[in-house]
């Protein structure tokens, strides 16, 4: 009987010992993480013991079954870092952190732990999300085809087209989406709008989130398009260029300017001349009835 109640009593011990040893790692903490692209991005652990051995895989989602690759980090395994030491580990008593240089985009997920230490071992995660670049679109007009260039940024950004009322015109464009550097994408899309730009405005979205609905627009006024488009394409007077037909009109213009300007310089001399003979004309009239009056032999003012 005292046998049984020492073997009870040494499996309590055990269990208590084992129970406490996975306490004091059980605090462990791993912390999400959110940086910008081509930057660096330190993912860490923290325990309140010392961690002996670290093993970290990443995986598409933690919670996701099956859904983690390879080991980048295996201390076991004498695997401090991996892709030529782009990621590394730096262990300090408590504290595990793995280093990713110039993150890309394919480097976003979780990294799942595994922390050993002499009081046990327990496995965490972490998420990592990466910040892509969000650059100005660019909108540009072939004819009646309008393009919108986003060049880099997430897989899962969008790009919406809206004209001068608001009226949502996504459906009449077509998308191309490239492989850019670093697991980043290229976005072109292209309206078409039949039989010509007729809206006052078109302005192209790319929606980076659609969560946040974080966006930048571009716009472009279709009346500078259409006048554009048309002049290109017209056929009419193919000998005179427009701006010949202008350059002459202008000449037209400044030589009735001079023509008037010395015709009135003729009427102005003609009318000074004029009222010189007017008054020539007045003075004789006032003269004539005194010469009538006028005898030889008693008038001594006569000539």
């Amino acid at each position: 009987m005292g046998s049984l109640q020492k073997t009870a009593a040494c499996l309590l011990f055990l269990s208590v010992f084992s129970s406490v040893s996975h306490s004091q790692l059980a605090t462990f903490i791993c912390s999400d993480v959110k940086t910008e692209y081509n930057k660096t991005a330190t993912i860490s652990c923290i325990s309140n013991k010392k961690i002996t051995h670290v093993v970290v895989k990443r995986c598409e989602n933690c919670n996701k079954q099956n859904s983690c690759l390879e080991s980048v980090i295996n201390t076991w395994a004498r695997k401090d870092s991996s892709e030529e030491g782009r990621i590394r580990l730096v262990l300090q008593h408590n504290v595990s952190e793995v280093h990713i240089q110039e993150v890309k985009a394919t480097d976003e997920g979780g990294y799942k732990w595994h922390l050993y230490s002499d009081a046990g071992e327990r496995d965490g995660c972490a998420t990592l999300e990466i910040t892509a670049p969000e650059t100005e679109p660019n909108l540009t007009r072939n004819g009646t085809k309008l393009t919108c260039l986003s060049p880099i940024g997430h897989r899962q950004r969008e790009i919406h087209w809206f004209n001068g009322h608001g009226t949502n015109l996504t459906g009449s464009a077509s998308l191309v989406s490239e492989e850019a550097e670093g697991g980043l994408t290229s976005l072109s899309s292209t309206l078409h709008e039949k039989p010509s730009l007729a809206a006052s405005e078109y302005c192209c979205t790319v929606l980076y989130d659609v969560h946040t609905k974080r966006n930048k627009t571009k716009c472009l006024r279709a009346h500078k398009a259409v006048a554009d488009y048309l002049h290109f394409t017209s056929t009419a007077d193919p000998e005179i260029p427009k701006t010949m037909k202008e350059h002459v009109a202008t000449i037209l213009v400044l030589l009735f300017l001079v023509l008037c300007s010395f015709a009135a310089i003729l009427y102005y001399k003609y009318r000074q001349r004029a009222m010189a003979r007017g008054n020539f004309a007045d003075i004789l009239r006032n003269l004539l009835p005194v010469l009538r009056q006028c005898k030889p032999f008693h008038c001594s003012y006569c000539i």
